[in-house]
């Protein structure tokens, strides 16, 4: 005989936390979308300002232009001719055509240069050729020039602009001069015919030649 077999024994199912939550996260996550919606829907009806208010709709003029009329096109200009191709001629050459002759005389002296201007340019201005101006070289500042300026003309402050003419000899020494456009103040006018006749110059030169020459110089002076 067969002896009855024995029945197994009945399984015991566990509940843990995580397999409660994961069996109600369906209901937990309706519940949640539903105070979402809700929470957010109140927000925007309390909150939020409807953005059209304040904004009108407008209708701009616009500007008709009046079209100009058609504007006719040149047509592109004529190709220009090519010059003409050189053509020898045939024409016979005059043997009488000839170029003149030239006589060529050796050892012909050259015409000595003229001599160069007078050092007596006298004692007024006048214009005297020079090919080399002379420049300052003692005494050509501005201070040197206000050592001649009297001190109650100084402390005045008086401003003056004149242009005064100096003849200077081939050693650079001025031996005369002449006002040629006046400041309207007498002061400053001496004072700058007395500081001209202290300044020393290089010479001028007329081509290779050391020469007396005249010339302007402008003057400003200016006293605080």
């Amino acid at each position: 005989m067969n002896e009855p077999q024995a029945k197994p024994a009945a399984s015991t199912t566990y509940s843990t936390a995580n397999s409660r939550l994961h069996s109600a996260y369906g209901r937990y996550f309706k519940a949640f979308a539903i105070a979402a919606t809700v929470i957010h829907g109140i927000m925007i009806f309390f909150f939020v300002a409807p953005r059209g208010a304040g904004f009108e709709a407008r209708a701009e003029e616009m500007e008709v232009i009046d079209i100009p009329p058609e504007i006719k096109i040149p047509p592109p200009p004529e190709e220009i001719a090519r010059p003409a191709t050189p053509v020898i001629s045939e024409e016979p050459i005059e043997e009488d055509i000839t170029i003149a002759e030239t006589d060529i005389v050796e050892d012909q002296e050259v015409p000595e240069a003229p001599p160069p201007p007078s050092d007596d340019v006298g004692n007024t201005f006048t214009f005297t050729p020079y090919t080399v101006k002379p420049k300052c070289t003692t005494n050509c500042t501005a201070k040197d020039i206000l050592r001649h300026v009297p001190p109650l003309l100084q402390k005045s402050g008086v401003q003056c602009s004149l242009a005064v003419g100096l003849r200077i000899d081939t050693g650079g020494k001025v031996t005369a001069t002449q006002i040629l456009k006046s400041s309207g103040n007498q002061g400053c006018d001496s004072a700058t015919e007395k500081w001209a006749k202290t300044t020393k110059w290089s010479t001028a030169y007329n081509r290779d030649q050391p020469v007396v020459v005249w010339i302007s110089q402008p003057v400003s002076i200016e006293t605080k």
